[in-house]
């Protein structure tokens, strides 16, 4: 049983355990999984492409860090129809996971710059890859790590496209950053704690206050630039998992954050599952979020189901939702990955917001992938319904070697999880899991290559036209929705902006990684003000020497 509390007031709320049936799916599922090493139903393993291999399913393993050096790599080859296994959409992966796609390449197949990258790549997951071919490996095993650095803003505002041009999070800022790292693994146990101190925790313009870590009383820390991004557990079996902790997801298409579950929001205590298969899984998350300004807690969920039909074809169904506010508890109706789209039908009792969103990826021929996402919002009540959004791109990820071609349009309307109730606003500007752009057109025509060992280029321009439309306020009234804009509100900021973007990583004992992401932004209209047109070069520096990788090896 879950017992999950309010906010600021600490007081307990009323307590729902799970279904029994999914409780006994959960458990059977874990005490029937072979032990490592063993092959379910006698199969020979075939996964990392020996008679004596194990399959990536049946061991632990903690997920490559959103921000890895290994992913852009990983992405091209994904894209260029090289590795299978692993999904477009969903991430992050499980080290064991990339290193059985690595394992699996055909060298031959590669550039010359793609085979220098495997080499780095292959001894970056030597320990996994010796799992996976069935040597003699520990049941368990614990990695360190320390990195130092700085990092370098031209503002504040993580997203360059929404720069800060002026005001107090306009100037240039030189940040420190310092972090701890651990990650392993132990029978059916994974896990990884992410522990960093970083000055834009103070800065951030999105969190003024450093709103954006734990509250004033979290255990152990209570300073504004220091958090664990990451720290998570996760039982895990061939084909489930259950993770209790904080992790950074990412289930956008190729290219963009993820409308429901993105990078760009900060970390948050979460329960999340998975259960399936690499080709249909469903995966979700429930959470319980302090609104850090009031005694009020929103109870937040998404799921997602994805299904690969076959090698070249993904589709996917996903949804959030949203409830919470003065006095209300937590309900299971809403939170309930096995009744995804069903609306409750007491209008009254429960404010909810639901988005729900709607993805392909189809591989439609050598050289060619195309992929979209559809989004819909609506509340229970009445005059909210409907505001739209989605977007579509192609992929040329064959014109050069090392190099693919991406090009992407979004339109959103002021999608966004609220209801017409003050208290129920729910948005990134303070607790919110997805993208936090609304009321604009985006169009962005990117290159992304690994030209050298270790060195990833992504030239890109974007064009964004982006309305007035706030998703911190609400809705007009349901009568004049008719004549109320579709897309756009109000004066329009338009945005163009050139830059480029890349990570240099040097070495993998003792490793040294930069990335930037500098570019001119050429705004008119700055902040919907009619004639405040802007050009002024935007961007960021970060610079991170590590420690080498110790690895220790349990009993």
């Amino acid at each position: 049983m879950i017992r999950i509390h309010r906010g600021p007031s600490r007081r307990p709320l009323r307590t729902r355990s799970l279904p029994l049936p999914l409780l006994m799916l959960i458990a059977g599922t874990f005490t029937a999984a072979p032990a490592h090493g063993q092959q379910p139903g006698g199969e020979a393993a075939t996964d990392a492409g020996s008679p004596g291999a194990v399959p990536a399913r049946q061991l632990s393993s903690s997920y490559l860090p959103l921000d890895h050096w290994a992913v852009p790599a990983i992405d091209l080859w994904i894209a260029r129809g090289r590795i299978r296994t692993l999904s477009p959409f969903v991430k992050p992966w499980r080290r064991i996971e990339v290193a059985a796609a690595l394992l699996a390449l055909d060298p031959e197949a590669l550039s010359g710059a793609e085979r220098r990258w495997l080499a780095r790549l292959e001894e970056e997951f030597a320990p996994e890859r010796a799992r996976l071919r069935g040597e003699a490996a520990p049941e368990g095993e614990v990695a360190f790590s320390a990195a130092a650095g700085f990092d370098v803003w031209s503002q504040t505002h993580r997203d360059p496209l929404r720069a800060e041009l002026d005001g107090e999070f306009g100037d240039a800022e030189l940040l420190e950053a310092v972090g701890l790292e651990a990650e392993g693994h132990a029978g059916p146990v994974a896990g990884a704690m992410r522990l960093w101190r970083r000055g834009l925790y103070r800065e951030d313009a999105q969190f003024p206050g450093g709103q954006v870590t734990p509250p004033r009383e979290a255990f152990i820390l209570d300073d504004v630039s220091s958090r664990f991004e990451e720290s998570y557990l996760e039982l895990q079996s061939p084909y489930a998992r259950v993770s209790f902790g904080r992790m950074y997801r990412n289930w956008g298409p190729p290219g963009l954050p993820g409308f429901l579950r993105s990078s760009y929001a900060y970390s948050e205590d979460e329960i999340g599952y998975r259960l399936g298969t690499e080709r249909i899984f469903a995966i979700g998350t429930i959470a319980s979020y302090s609104d850090f300004g009031g005694d009020t807690t929103r109870y937040v969920s998404a799921h997602r189901l994805e299904v690969r039909p076959f090698d070249d074809l993904i589709l996917a169904i996903s949804e959030s939702s949203v409830h919470g506010g003065p006095s209300e508890n937590l309900d299971w109706r809403l939170v309930n990955p096995l009744t995804v789209w069903q609306f409750t039908g007491d209008e009254e009792k429960t404010p909810f917001n639901k988005v729900g969103q709607a993805d392909v990826w189809w591989h439609a021929g050598p050289g060619l992938n195309l992929y979209g996402s559809l989004l819909a919002d609506a509340t229970n009540r009445e005059g909210s319904c409907c505001q739209m959004g989605g977007s579509f791109g192609i992929e040329l990820p064959s014109l050069l070697s090392a190099w693919l071609l991406r090009g992407t349009v979004t339109a959103i309307q002021s999608l966004a999880y609220r209801t017409e109730l003050p208290w129920e606003e729910y948005s990134v500007n303070r607790i919110g899991l997805g993208w936090d752009k609304v009321d604009l057109y985006l169009a962005t025509l990117e290159a992304s290559g690994i030209p050298l060992p270790g060195l990833w280029l992504q030239p890109r321009i974007d064009l964004q036209v982006r309305g007035e439309g706030d998703f911190r306020t609400l809705r007009p009234p349901g009568e004049v929705l008719d004549t109320f804009p579709r897309i756009l509100v109000g004066q329009e900021e338009t945005t163009i902006r050139p830059s480029l973007a890349g990570r240099w990583h040097a070495g993998t004992r003792a490793p040294v990684d930069v990335f930037w992401d500098v570019g001119l932004n050429v705004v008119r209209d700055y902040r919907n003000r009619e004639g405040d047109d802007r050009t002024e070069f935007t961007g960021r520096l970060e610079v991170r020497i590590a420690s080498p990788r110790s690895l220790i090896r349990l009993p």
